[in-house]
């Protein structure tokens, strides 16, 4: 293996590309919680996100984009972009919290804000899916997914089968499933994929794609496509050379945060170049077909 890249097989589904879009600060688990420090810490979102928009359009890629409400409530120019450059929208949360520290009630209400910040930023664009903060829905609250449903939502993606001091759900399925919640209406589950590796199993993107040599990435990437399209995803922060350091960074986010960014544009480069992508809402079309999951 080479890592020489060759044509996309345009004969191939196209893998599912979806972004989280939130500060650098609202991701930080050490900062997440000092909301009202927020507007203390430069704001770096809409700058990558611009270069990213750029290399998206540059390889005529379409994406998802799960947004964070305030975020979009403080760029709204910025999600107008994303709109306009034919990407899809999608819920992130309001501020980037832990769904399963949220009542049902908050969590109804931060999707609402959320929805309404996006609306007023890009216009009365179709909202079809969510994806939870740290993809935090797991076995104790899957309640989140019958309020998603009653909400209106189609489809959710924040079902992980890998497991990390930050996230992780053993039941979650390895693939896309029709959820029935209880009675609210049928989702479409979109789960991040997954790879086996050892004992681990790594998602496709965030800090496994920063630390891991490209030909290995796609290496694996080529074996996950073998079952079917993968979900990838990555945050515009990742892409971040610069970012500012706050002083009290945990080890954890020292190593998860920080490591691996100077080479993640060369990574994405060719992946886009080497496989075919688009946003979830593309696979759709599918979702009759996809196999029942119970969530008992």
């Amino acid at each position: 293996m080479n890592g020489s890249s060759v044509a996309p097989d345009q004969n191939l589904p196209s893998h599912a590309l979806t972004i989280d879009l939130e500060e650098w600060f609202q991701g930080l688990t050490s900062t997440n919680r000092q909301v009202a420090r927020w507007p203390e810490w430069p704001a770096r979102a809409a700058g990558l996100t611009d270069r990213l928009l750029e290399l998206l359009a540059g390889h005529g890629v379409r994406a998802t984009f799960f947004v964070v409400g305030a975020l979009a409530a403080a760029e709204p120019a910025l999600i107008a972009r994303i709109a306009a450059a034919g990407h899809e929208l999608g819920v992130h949360g309001y501020d980037h919290r832990f769904v399963h520290e949220l009542t049902p009630a908050q969590f109804r209400d931060e999707l609402r804000r959320t929805v309404h910040a996006i609306r007023r930023a890009a216009g009365d664009v179709p909202i079809l899916g969510h994806r939870a903060p740290y993809f935090s829905i797991n076995g104790s609250c899957l309640w989140a997914l019958d309020v998603l449903a009653d909400e209106g939502f189609v489809y959710d993606s924040s079902l992980i089968r890998t497991r990390n001091p930050l996230y992780g759900f053993a039941q979650a399925p390895l693939r896309p499933v029709r959820l029935q919640p209880g009675g609210a209406g049928a989702l479409i589950e979109f789960p991040v994929t997954t790879i086996g590796l050892g004992r681990w199993r790594l998602p496709c993107g965030g800090f496994a794609w920063r630390a891991l040599p490209y030909p290995v990435i796609r290496a694996l990437v080529r074996r996950a496509q073998a079952q079917g399209p993968i979900v990838a995803y990555v945050h515009p922060w990742e892409f971040d050379t610069n970012q500012p350091a706050p002083t009290r960074l945990t080890a954890r986010e020292r190593i998860t945060h920080r490591a691996g960014r100077a080479r993640l544009w060369s990574t994405w480069r060719r992946l886009l170049t080497d496989s075919p992508w688009g946003p979830l809402a593309d696979h759709l079309a599918q979702a009759e077909r996809l196999p029942l999951w119970s969530l008992a």
